[in-house]
């Protein structure tokens, strides 16, 4: 197929050779290397100073002081790390004693009346006490496992914070993916303008019909259209990150690469499950076990009977009656555990500690099942991602200019054309969800090996 001829008139032919040079000589950017940076987008409503999201990815400490000092969940976590650290020193307590007052021998009615001039005051007694209630083999228990539950409190707040590292990483790699995928859209839908505004001009002129026109035009319409559905993705994207860092999202400067290099790293292939039971949620539940299993000693204690010991001074004014003015007393009382020994407490304790331990076990083993499935994803996706940056990509570069060149000689169709450029944009399209797609697998592998605990703290032993 050839060119049409030029027309007659010399306005027509300026405008005819104008666009068909715009049109072939043109290269948009996405046909020359995949869009890296998003378009700036700002958050949809967040106020005050911006999240810096290529800092924050490209440097995993400064998300983490970020993540410190602005998300909220982390400072409940850390409240509560506190609060069990006081429970630690009520644990190790005495019981309050006990002061014991008493007014004895108040007369009512009339006296004695066989004591001469014998007055109210007379028959009066006090008395001042102090008891104390001493408990045998409890607090040893109750202290270990008040210390097990803050340690406990301390591994939860170090997997809060990981939690949110992994899950801010995702949202802000997430606006950049969907920022470069809005670029290529957008290229896409100037570059599909372009040709129908092209053939328009030659559907005037009567060299192409209606229908390769309508196609155009439907062909751009549905390009527009995925513009607007990545922006409202966009959108929702900036939503969930703000949400997270707590501060207006931009992309500006951030790029897949970056966001690529925030994920990736060396994943062991065997001995996952000893990599993984290191991870701090699988560590807290440990320590609760073993919490539970000094609560279980504790409540067993209880059949063990805490003497109270107690002094008391009495000072007696009836003396006409024969009592002694001054004295003092010690008494001791223990109470009989019988009906209640704790035996309930203790069986619930030790149940609860089995539950603790299956569901470690559980966890663990499902952890490790995740893992190993996301390994193989992982392969996959760096074999598709590979091919698709090595082969396909540039064949279909090739594919594009041979096609243009072809067209400005009349060898092939606009439909032909048209045809070329719109899968060099399908797979540029494909190489960004593939590598967001093998971002998110390398992201969760972190996760669920437990990879970035370096990021929070060194982690405290188990039998500390």
């Amino acid at each position: 197929m050839h060119l049409p001829s030029a027309p007659r008139s010399i306005r027509a032919r300026a405008a005819y050779l104008a666009a068909t040079f715009c049109l072939l000589s043109a290269r948009p950017a996405w046909a020359e290397e995949p869009a890296a940076t998003a378009t700036p987008l700002a958050s949809p409503s967040a106020t005050g100073t911006a999240a810096p999201i290529a800092t924050l990815l490209s440097d995993p400490r400064e998300l983490v002081a970020w993540l410190k000092r602005m998300n909220p969940d982390v400072r409940a976590a850390s409240a509560r790390v506190a609060q069990a650290g006081a429970q630690v020193g009520a644990s190790g307590l005495w019981q309050n004693p006990t002061l014991d007052l008493g007014l004895n021998n108040i007369a009512l009615a009339r006296l004695n009346r066989l004591t001469p001039r014998y007055r109210r005051p007379d028959a009066l007694s006090y008395s001042v006490g102090l008891s104390q209630t001493f408990e045998i083999g409890k607090r040893g228990p109750r202290r270990e496992a008040a210390k097990l539950h803050r340690d406990a409190s301390g591994e939860e707040y170090r997997d809060t914070l990981l939690g949110l590292i992994s899950d801010a990483r995702a949202a802000m790699t997430r606006v950049t993916y969907l920022g470069a995928r809005q670029h290529i859209l957008e290229d896409t839908l100037i570059s599909a303008q372009s040709q129908a505004a092209l053939t328009k001009i030659r559907l005037d002129r009567g060299d192409v019909s209606g229908v390769d026109h309508a196609r155009l035009l439907l062909d751009a319409e549905r390009v527009e259209r995925d513009v607007l559905d990545n922006r409202s993705d966009l959108q929702d994207a900036l939503s969930e990150c703000e949400a997270l860092l707590f501060a207006e999202c931009k992309a500006d400067g951030a790029t897949l690469d970056s966001a690529e290099k925030s994920a990736s790293g060396q994943f062991p292939a065997t001995g996952l499950e000893s990599v993984i039971a290191s991870r701090p949620d699988l560590r807290a539940l440990r320590l609760e076990q073993r919490a539970a299993v000094a609560e279980e000693t504790l409540y067993r204690r209880n059949a063990i009977p805490d003497p109270t010991l107690g002094v008391s001074y009495t000072r007696d004014y009836d003396e006409a009656a024969g009592a002694q003015p001054y004295s003092l007393s010690v008494s001791a009382s223990i109470p009989l555990p019988f009906f209640d020994h704790g035996q309930y407490q203790a069986l619930a304790a030790a149940r609860h500690a089995d539950e603790l331990s299956a569901q470690a076990q559980s966890m663990q083993r499902h952890a490790a099942s995740d893992a190993r499935s996301l390994l193989i994803r992982r392969t996959v996706l760096r074999r598709k991602l590979e091919n698709i940056q090595q082969a396909a990509l540039p064949r279909s570069k090739e594919v594009v200019d041979s096609s243009s060149v072809a067209y400005e000689r009349g060898q092939i169709s606009m439909t032909d054309l048209l045809i070329a450029r719109r899968e060099r944009a399908s797979l540029l399209l494909e190489e960004a969800d593939t590598r967001f797609a093998l971002f998110s697998v390398e992201n969760e592998l972190r996760r669920a090996l437990g990879v970035d605990q370096s990021l929070v703290g060194e982690k405290p032993r188990e039998d500390s």
